[in-house]
């Protein structure tokens, strides 16, 4: 029979606290026991940190560690020059890069293992030790131990994010042992071209000069703002005064204006583009879109590719081969209908361009080098595809990722 008379309060606090107090060593004993990079990833599961999320790319989530680990590989990149309010800016345009590189990886079926990291970074906390007390003169207790600078390591950033940085860096250089060479109708093709020769016609404008002439005639009439007010005070959710009475036409004035004039405005752009996009297909048309723009055509006459890169033009220099649509519709126009095609983009300015004639000399005096070189195709290839990945790749940013 149990004798619950000398069961005490004081007791049953001994006991639940002896409990807490063996728990306590015990998560303890296995923290110490657990190698860094484990032992991080259980406190995050304890204090709920490993379910924080800064993110996404790609629509997948970014774990908070390996943004805060973005981060400080931004900070010890530029030095700590970099403001902290761009930090988090610079940690999502690291983790693009390598979602980016990543998936390049995955679809070739590359990766690099934990264990070469895990490798890597012990010899490298060897190599610090011995660099930082040779001829120091500290005692053999007083000496940071291998052990201690591979397990800092391992806390500076996730295993996670150090694969993937790993892959970034060696994905590229290991496809560039691959053997791919031009075969002969490519080398033909190429001698081909640099002899070739192009006759065009341009005109180059900006988005200033877009905005300038949309502005023209946009500003509203009397009662073209009535019609706006008249259409606003019948929305039930329309601001009122303290008095809960609707403001008067004449105070709404100044506000309907600016609204209207942003809609009219974009709309003006809109019709504006259009208009030019139909003039295009005019006989003469490059030269009535000149005049719109109150500006001159830019001639090219007999002109190698290259030299397409710096056309001097009112606007300045402008370089028509920036835009990759320049050579699709290169070789799929027809020459000499006076039609222009574009508009062809280069920062803020634009082209529309009318093909004159392509001439092509005879290959044999080219002086490019019939070379089947691999490294400058795959270096090619390997600008392109990245790019394009991550023209379609979307970053969403957190709000509790601005807390840094």
């Amino acid at each position: 029979m149990t004798n619950t008379e000398g069961t005490s309060l004081k007791n049953i606090f001994f006991k639940v606290g002896s409990a807490l107090f063996l728990g306590v060593l015990v998560l303890m004993l296995i923290f110490t026991l657990l190698r860094s990079d484990v032992e991080q990833a259980g406190m995050d599961m304890l204090t709920g940190k490993a379910n924080i999320k800064a993110g996404k790319i790609g629509g997948k989530d970014v774990p908070m560690d390996s943004f805060n680990a973005g981060r400080r590989y931004c900070y010890q990149m530029y030095q700590g020059q970099i403001p902290d309010n761009q930090l988090g800016e610079c940690s999502f345009m690291i983790l693009k890069g390598m979602f980016v590189a990543n998936t390049i990886a995955n679809a070739l079926g590359y990766t690099v293992s934990e264990d070469m990291i895990r490798q890597s970074l012990w010899e490298e906390a060897q190599k610090r030790v011995k660099l930082s007390y040779r001829g120091a003169g500290y005692s053999d207790e007083e000496m940071e131990k291998p052990d201690q600078v591979y397990r800092q390591f391992l806390k500076e950033a996730p295993m996670r994010f150090r694969v993937e940085a790993a892959v970034q860096g060696s994905v590229q250089a290991n496809l560039l042992h691959s053997d791919v060479r031009k075969t002969d109708d490519e080398l033909s093709v190429q001698s081909e071209a640099s002899t070739a020769k192009v006759d065009l016609n341009a005109v180059v404008y900006t988005d200033e000069d877009l905005t300038r002439i949309a502005n023209q005639n946009v500003e509203p009439t009397d009662l073209q703002l009535r019609e706006l007010y008249q259409k606003e005070i019948t929305d039930p959710n329309f601001p009122k005064g303290k008095d809960g009475k609707i403001a008067a036409f004449e105070e709404r004035k100044s506000i309907l204006r600016g609204k209207f004039l942003i809609e009219a405005r974009k709309n003006s752009i809109e019709n504006l583009k259009g208009k030019i996009k139909s003039l295009q297909n005019e006989p003469d048309g490059l030269s009535k879109v000149a005049a719109l723009f109150g500006t001159g055509t830019v001639s090219v006459r007999d002109k190698g590719f290259s030299d397409l890169k710096s056309l001097a033009s009112q606007k300045g220099n402008f370089s028509l081969i920036a835009d990759k649509r320049f050579f699709q519709d290169l070789t799929s126009s027809t020459f000499g209908q006076r039609k222009s095609a574009g508009p062809y983009k280069d920062g803020d300015k634009y082209a529309l361009v009318e093909f004159v004639a392509l001439r092509f000399g005879n290959p044999g005096t080219s002086t490019v080098l019939r070379i089947r070189e691999a490294s400058t195709i795959l270096n090619g290839f390997l600008a392109e595809i990245p790019q394009s990945i991550a023209d379609e790749i979307t970053v969403e940013r957190l709000a509790r990722s601005a807390e840094e």
